[in-house]
């Protein structure tokens, strides 16, 4: 390592710091890398520092654990070596976010007979701007249906759509008139299939995803997984603060009613006879919009915080909106997973109380540790 060098983090290469370890969001090739919490501290102090001036601060006695963490840093071409004059050129990444429109996505629910006007709806959402529509077929549906819906989708500036059907034969042929004929189709997800298989379309452009243990069912919604996290600097910012799941969206159920999510209970009148422009402007709408994880009991000390998913819906505890999510099977703790050696639920490594939520126990979590992972 040159002494006089000073070693920085690739711009999009990201620390991310959690309970237990850290990890590196590389946001242009979406990967993850984990690193020890001890790294996390030494990429901050050497982000302004030459590596003479890392070792003498953490001492001669540390150098070759320096030069380790350093030496797989350069092997994952994650860290690039600067002079102190060309440091100003190379600013911090910006991680503000925001978005040209008040409602970025929605979602229309549309149940065996139809509880509210389709196309007015469509229109409604397309007067707010509305770039993005999920269209939902909770139900079996004849294939004019979806074809009106494409259409009158079609006629207004919306960016894409995409599907949910329960499975039926002749899906497949179905989906690839639809895909021929209407180019702003992004995805086809067919749920309750014989078997789980992705078929891209138009080369990469479009995707008809199959789910055989999935159900169109709005109570299924909310899971948190590996599979769908976002290494994504779209994702990334949002969740700096904001909800990424609620941010700028706008649902209409199976019954017509305007919600933040189709599965929750409050809602903000029927579609058929309220404005959007209005709904999407209340205060108490736009609440769940600014809950971003580093105010969720747990999520706040997860390291996959900023790439994960949120849930407001399905909550550990339904009085506390702040609550971590129910679906959610990770344990940052003691990083495990359900399912991996030595996982215990999230409830055998702290309290949870009224106020102020969630609290660790760090000597059971120490203990824990050492016995999962030998530390001492």
């Amino acid at each position: 390592m040159d002494p006089d060098k000073i070693y920085r983090l690739f711009s999009p290469c990201i620390p991310v710091k959690g309970y237990h370890r850290s990890l590196i969001a590389d946001l242009n090739r979406h990967q993850l890398f984990y690193i020890p919490n001890t790294l996390y501290g030494v990429l901050k102090y050497g982000h302004s520092h030459s590596w003479a001036e890392l070792v003498n601060h953490y001492g001669k006695v540390n150098e070759i654990v320096l030069k380790e963490y350093y030496q797989y840093l350069m092997k994952h071409e994650l860290i690039f070596p600067l002079t102190k004059d060309e440091c100003r050129c190379f600013p911090h990444y910006p991680l503000h976010w925001d978005y040209p429109s008040c409602c970025s996505n929605a979602i229309m629910d549309i149940g065996s007979q139809a509880q509210y006007d389709i196309n007015q709806a469509i229109e409604k959402l397309a007067a707010i701007n509305c770039h993005h529509i999920q269209i939902r077929f909770l139900s079996s549906c004849r294939s004019e249906d979806i074809v009106s819906a494409l259409d009158k989708v079609h006629s207004f500036s919306f960016y894409s759509v995409q599907l949910c059907l329960k499975y039926q034969p002749v899906i497949e042929d179905l989906a690839n008139t639809l895909f021929d004929n209407y180019w702003k189709l992004a995805k086809v997800e067919v749920f309750e299939a014989p078997s789980d298989k992705i078929i891209p379309k138009m080369g990469l452009i479009c995707l008809l995803n199959y789910y055989k243990d999935k159900k169109l069912d709005s109570n299924c919604c909310g899971c948190v997984s590996t599979q769908y996290f976002s290494i994504e600097t779209n994702h990334f910012t949002e969740s700096q603060c904001h909800n990424t799941c609620l941010n700028r969206k706008l649902c209409i159920d199976a019954h017509g009613y305007v919600k933040n999510c189709p599965t929750m209970e409050r809602h903000y009148g029927h579609i058929d006879e309220v404005s959007l422009k209005e709904v999407i402007q209340r205060e108490d709408f736009q609440k769940l919009w600014f809950i971003n994880k580093d105010r969720i009991d747990v999520c706040k000390d997860c390291e996959f915080r900023h790439i994960c998913t949120d849930c407001r819906c399905f909550i550990k505890e339904p009085g506390n909106i702040f609550s971590q999510p129910a679906k959610c099977t990770y344990n940052p703790y003691i990083c495990k997973w359900q399912g991996e050696e030595g996982y215990v639920p999230v409830e055998e490594c702290g309290t949870y109380t009224r106020e102020p939520g969630f609290v660790p126990d760090k000597k059971k979590i120490r203990a824990l540790n050492k016995k999962i992972w030998h530390e001492e």
